[in-house]
């Protein structure tokens, strides 16, 4: 198989998978996220031809069907790449309300989720096709070192956060106020308020996160580990110890669709590629990740009893 056949197989099984899980959130009414997927896809958008246009801190490969901008310049961002930001991050958000209540908190669950995904999936993207995208100035190989994991940059990693945790807060804090029971053209006006709000937050985040790696070489190492490590295990707590959600009781099959096709897809390109060959490790991580992502479209909070039920 071509690299340019392969590339473009793969972005068309991810409009498959996105396809298929907006048609789920289409057809259980699902609002809310709907709307949310606008804000996401706007933002994912714009911060990926930030990073390409303005930061120039990577590229994507020129051979995708569609693209947004100058894809022979190397100037252009995919607009699967987009539409993925549009689906994780909502369902991810959705996902995180499960089994914690503010904003913050489920903005850093959401957070885990969404780079517990990318976490592998990043390493082998760079991989195929000669890099379906190819990161400007680290080597495309398998050390970690204080700069990188195997060739992408640990702020990578935690400049998710930026983006993810204020937006979740962002669009909790613009609900109080705009609700997606009004009219659709208010809830569209919320969506465009939430981008713009997010798009500033982001900015603003990696701005300081950027300025603090300046001074401080390990501070996105020691910054993304602690708080995605520490983050994972409290949502194996919430899940398995706090007894407030019951399992299979309401399977979301938007989440499941999005997040398990999404990765089987890393989990074969990894073996396809021999990723996973030279380094047996990524494969358990990328189960671990894989199993404990799942398990919240298979969770579902415990409803509380009132007085005279049993």
């Amino acid at each position: 198989m071509t690299n340019m056949v392969l590339a473009r197989t793969i972005e068309v099984v991810f409009y498959f998978v996105y396809l298929s899980a907006a048609v789920v959130l289409v057809k259980n009414k699902r609002l809310e996220q709907l709307f949310q997927l606008i804000t996401c896809s706007l933002l994912g958008v714009s911060l990926e031809l930030f990073s390409v246009y303005i930061f120039k801190t990577y590229h994507y490969y020129s051979h995708f069907l569609i693209n947004i901008g100058d894809a022979g310049a190397l100037k252009s961002v995919p607009l699967w790449v987009g539409l993925g930001w549009g689906l994780l991050m909502p369902l991810a958000i959705s996902a995180a309300k499960k089994i914690v209540k503010t904003p913050f908190a489920a903005g850093l669950i959401a957070y885990v989720i969404v780079i517990g995904w990318d976490l592998i999936w990043d390493i082998i993207a760079i991989r195929t096709s000669g890099g379906m995208w190819v990161w400007h100035g680290y080597p495309t190989d398998l050390k970690i070192t204080i700069d990188a994991l195997y060739g992408i940059p640990w702020m990578n990693y935690l400049g998710y956060s930026g983006a993810i945790v204020p937006l979740s807060m962002i669009m909790a804090f613009n609900k109080r106020k705009f609700h997606v029971q009004d009219s659709n053209a208010r809830s569209f006006w919320f969506s465009i308020i939430n981008y713009l709000e997010g798009l500033a937050a982001f900015i603003v985040v990696v701005a300081i996160f950027a300025l603090i790696n300046n001074f401080v070489a390990s501070f996105a190492i020691v910054a993304f580990l602690v708080l995605f490590i520490g983050i994972l295990l409290y949502m194996l707590y919430a899940v398995f110890m706090k007894q407030q959600v019951d399992f299979f009781k309401n399977v979301d099959w938007a989440f499941i669709l999005q997040f398990g096709l999404s990765y089987i897809v890393s989990m074969y390109m990894g073996f396809y590629i021999g990723v996973f060959q030279d380094k047996p490790w990524l494969v358990v991580v990328h189960l671990i990740l894989m199993v404990v992502t799942l398990l919240f479209g298979v969770i579902s909070p415990k409803k509380r009893q009132t007085v005279g039920e049993y």
